[in-house]
């Protein structure tokens, strides 16, 4: 019991811990509001690049591209476990001649109407649903006259691709590539002109500088719907998983089918050479596939991390100055504790859990603090913004709409425990100390 009394009245009295409580507070703090926004970065990263990419991608580093894509489509689904899969055409355009960016083909009747990826594009404005027909209106801002027979074909800019007007003319202009990889059609490229229905932002920065088209439209552009005699051929196959399976378990099972169907392929005499465009297409997760876009911000939160527990051994010595500092100013008293029986282990324990009491609560303190300042990150920044004009987050540069601002639990429990035994371990040496006093030359100190 008169070790618990010690505790509490050496907390109380010595205001001098007060100064490790307050290390630790901000430690703590400090990890637990980088932590959260660097793990709500990583994960809005991720399930940006997830949505954008599919689970499983089936593709050839080549703008040739791969033929007999349908058939291997159709088989995947029958395939119980495969939601949807989709063909992928990406290449690269001039619009009006002078401005370059990457343009994508695709199917909007092949993706599925609840999908994330469809339900963004449908939220943008002046598209209720995801479809590269141009609706009359769009057409009138344009053009004198339309003509109802004729099929016109609009298109999502990105939101970092040159501006233009909604609803204005692009004439895109695109050098095509035959199957085997030869420059054809006109000398001047492949041209034709969509309309701008929307702009788009996924808040990747290599989508929303691409332009997104229908993959039959872009397939003809590109001689890549069997102009040259070839089989028609796609860039990519992009498959949704049924909710609830993980990509890296259906890989293998993927793999191994489209090996199958590349062997059949192959061997089949009424297939062209095509087939020969088959042999370096990969199967790759969307971790994979994404890998150079998430890798670098996940490093970011692994080097925070390491910083952060570099900093840590602050508190540590911290701690351990303050407590060095008690036992040399108490060496009378814990002398006195010991000559009326207290155990060597008993001294050690009234510092070691002072350091425990010390560290709780600095971490109670830390965990709160930070905690609120994380959930009203976004509200604080418009308070800085509106009375300052100061602003901590530009979602241009980030291309997020928000600070994260949701706190992980297990990660804020984690963050405190560490900062317990980080005091605990700063009271160690002390308490060592404590423990080893002789009692008579513990009672000469005046």
């Amino acid at each position: 019991m008169f070790k618990l009394l010690l505790i509490w009245r050496y907390f109380l009295k010595k205001r001098v811990a007060w100064m490790a409580v307050i290390a630790v507070t901000l430690l703590v703090m400090l990890i637990l509001v980088v932590l959260s926004v660097m793990s709500g970065l990583v994960e809005q990263a991720r399930f940006r690049n997830h949505t954008w990419a599919g689970d499983l991608i089936l593709t050839r580093d080549s703008l040739v591209g791969f033929p007999y894509y349908e058939q291997f489509i159709s088989r995947l689904r029958h395939l119980d476990s495969v939601r949807y899969a989709t063909p992928i055409i990406k290449t690269f355009a001039l619009i009006d001649s002078t401005n370059p960016l990457q343009i994508v083909g695709l199917k909007p009747s092949d993706f599925d109407g609840n999908d994330a990826f469809t339900r963004f594009l449908k939220s943008s404005p002046n598209s209720d649903s995801f479809s590269f027909e141009v609706p009359a209106n769009v057409l009138q801002r344009s053009l004198q006259t339309i003509t109802s027979e004729h099929k016109y074909r609009g298109c999502y800019v990105g939101t970092y691709a040159p501006k233009f007007p909604l609803g204005a003319p692009l004439r895109l202009t695109v050098f095509a590539l035959n199957s085997k990889g030869v420059l054809t059609g006109s000398e001047l490229g492949e041209n034709q002109t969509f309309w701008q229905l929307t702009e788009h932002k996924t808040g990747l920065l290599d989508v929303d500088e691409a332009l997104l088209v229908d993959f039959d439209e872009l397939q003809n552009l590109c001689w890549m719907a069997g102009q040259d005699g070839a089989p028609p051929r796609a860039n990519e196959i992009r498959i949704r998983l049924k909710p609830g399976l993980r990509p890296e378990t259906l890989q293998s099972e993927i793999t191994r089918l489209w090996r199958q169907f590349v062997d059949e392929t192959s061997s089949n005499p009424d297939h062209p050479a095509g087939s020969a465009l088959l042999a370096d297409v990969t199967v790759r997760t969307w971790r994979q596939y994404r890998r150079d876009f998430i890798a670098p911000m996940e490093k970011e939160k692994s080097l925070m991390i390491v910083v952060f527990s570099m900093i840590g051994f602050v508190a540590v010595f911290i701690v351990f100055a303050i407590f060095y500092m008690i036992v040399t100013e108490k060496i009378k008293d814990l002398g006195i504790v010991k000559s009326i029986g207290g155990s060597q282990w008993g001294l050690a324990q009234i510092f070691l859990g002072y350091g425990a009491l010390v560290g709780l609560v600095g971490a109670a303190l830390g965990t709160t603090l930070g905690w609120n300042i994380v959930t009203h990150s976004n509200q604080i920044e418009a308070w800085l913004n509106k009375h300052f004009q100061f602003k901590l987050w530009d979602p241009e540069v980030y291309a997020i709409v928000k600070i994260p601002d949701v706190v992980d639990t297990t990660q804020a429990l984690i963050i405190a425990a560490i900062a317990i035994l980080t005091a605990i371990l700063g009271a160690a040496v002390p308490a060592r100390r404590a423990a080893k006093l002789v009692v008579v030359e513990a009672l000469r100190v005046e």
